[in-house]
């Protein structure tokens, strides 16, 4: 069977199944198994693949047939400049994430920044990727899952970033006794009646505990900023991704708990995607 045969039949079976992007989908599969890339699959779509690659290539369109993602499937997920290894215990990094990594590193570039603590650090994308563009400060990425943690160590290994960062397993900031300059989180945001609505991609092969904020979706907002004030140095930014819908909500939690917002941030969709503050100013008698 030739390579472009290939690619038209997974091309066709992904997208009469409903996948949302069958080609891309399709040219994923075939550069990772034939490690090729995209100028390999035009120059040498007349070339004869063998049974062998072929029996792979078909399991993994079973697979994704099935609803598991691409990335879960390689095990790996692009994200702003880097690539970092992922599994089923870690959420999939999205790219509309990226824009808490393009705030971090703008508010780097006009202060004077030390440290950066990340709330729930999953593969540790955000954190390792801030730190990637800023080689002068550090940081600590937390979590729950302890399987979290180790692929947070192992992609801050990779990228060769193990100096600059530290992990650690902790219900949010209990275990924190240090001040940070920036504070970044993208918690579970997604209330617990919607989880059902999700698609399987999400709700079967991302963990739960990233994904479920609880009744409303705002459970871990009022957690974290409860103890934000303790861990925070004069100036801190605090930079948390939100649902689409949450914006309201989330701005009134922080109010009330003495922060101020700077700025609502809009994805590529318009949407609001995340908002930024600061500790309000105790005001002088």
């Amino acid at each position: 069977m030739l390579l472009n045969q290939i690619k038209k039949k997974l091309s066709k079976n992904f997208f009469i199944n409903g996948i949302e992007t069958p080609e891309l989908d399709a040219r994923l599969v075939l550069k990772e198994v034939l490690s090729f890339d995209d100028k390999d699959l035009i120059v040498k779509e007349n070339c004869r693949i063998s049974e062998d690659l072929i029996k792979k290539i078909f399991a993994i369109e079973e697979r994704r047939l099935k609803g598991e993602p691409i990335s879960k499937i390689f095990k790996k997920r692009d994200f702003y400049k880097s690539t970092f290894s992922i599994s089923n215990d870690v959420l999939d990094p999205r790219p509309e994430t990226e824009l808490v990594v393009e705030i971090a590193n703008n508010f780097i570039r006009k202060n004077e920044v030390k440290s950066i603590l990340d709330l729930g650090t999953g593969s540790g994308c955000i954190l390792l990727s801030v730190l990637k563009e800023n080689k002068m400060i550090n940081g600590l990425g937390i979590d729950l899952s302890e399987k979290a943690i180790n692929i947070a160590q192992n992609n801050s290994k990779k990228m060769q970033l193990d100096k600059q960062s530290n992990f650690l397993v902790s219900n949010w900031s209990d275990s924190i006794n240090f001040k940070y300059d920036i504070v970044v989180s993208n918690p579970p945001y997604i209330a617990s009646k919607d989880i059902k609505r999700l698609s399987k991609g999400v709700k079967n092969f991302d963990p739960l505990l990233s994904l479920d904020g609880g009744a409303d979706g705002l459970n871990c907002y009022r957690i974290i900023v409860k103890d934000l004030g303790r861990i925070i140095n004069e100036n801190a930014i605090i930079i948390m991704e939100i649902g689409y819908n949450q914006s309201k909500s989330v701005i009134e939690i922080f109010k009330k708990n003495s922060f101020k917002l700077l700025k609502k941030h809009n994805d590529i969709n318009g949407l609001d995607r995340v908002l930024t503050f600061q500790k309000k100013k105790m005001k002088n008698n």
